[in-house]
């Protein structure tokens, strides 16, 4: 249980950080208020991903486990 929360926080947090980044920076341009959006975008999606990250990480593992055999 340890192990799968702690693997879905870091899951969770790298994705959405790397998501938001991205995803504002298409959506809205780079200029001098970009961090702001993107930090304002990660603590929106940190929220969602880092819960379903730790909910929904066992069971892709469980299929990719199936799909490699």
């Amino acid at each position: 249980m340890k192990l799968r929360l702690l693997s879905g926080l870091i899951m969770g947090t790298i994705m959405s950080v790397i998501m938001s980044g991205i995803i504002t920076a298409v959506n809205t341009g780079i200029d001098p208020d970009y961090p702001a959006r993107w930090l304002g975008a990660w603590a929106v999606a940190w929220v969602i991903a880092v819960p379903l990250a730790t909910l929904v990480g066992p069971i892709a593992r469980g299929w990719a486990e199936r799909l490699a055999r």
